[in-house]
């Protein structure tokens, strides 16, 4: 009988920390999408300071101010600077970073994929790169 509810409250407190562990888990995807939805406002703003602040120190360290950034990103990420819709699908938790795979689409209708690298600095995430990635049946 004591064995009996031993497991059962074994099994309440794994399931206590399973949810736990979700809800933790939920709330750091959200913070992510928000950092990533937040610069792209500020892109279509053409609030080039403000998209700035949300760059990792790595990017702030190559792109020594935000007309440079700025540039950067309208001329090399033209779907990022004026997305007609974006989408976010994968996310990854990797502790202090994080990898979020984000749908652009563009005004004439091309979709495009890129995995948001982001890093933790004071419980605040920054985007710490961009990658591409192909769509299937492209080289």
């Amino acid at each position: 009988m004591r064995l009996g509810l031993f497991i059962k409250k074994v099994w309440i407190i794994a399931l206590f920390i399973s949810l736990l562990s979700t809800l933790v888990f939920a709330d750091e995807s959200e913070m992510v999408r928000n950092t990533i939805s937040s610069q792209i406002e500020a892109f279509k703003e053409n609030n080039i300071e403000k998209a700035y602040t949300f760059a990792a120190p790595n990017i702030q360290a190559q792109f020594s101010n935000p007309e440079v950034f700025g540039l950067m990103v309208k001329n090399g990420y033209p779907i990022i600077w004026r997305p007609k819709s974006f989408k976010f699908t994968k996310f990854q938790d990797l502790g202090d970073k994080s990898i979020q795979r984000v749908l652009f689409q563009s005004y004439d209708g091309r979709l495009e994929i890129y995995d948001y690298i982001l890093e933790k600095y004071d419980d605040l995430w920054k985007i710490a790169g961009v990658l591409t990635i192909n769509l299937a049946g492209e080289t």
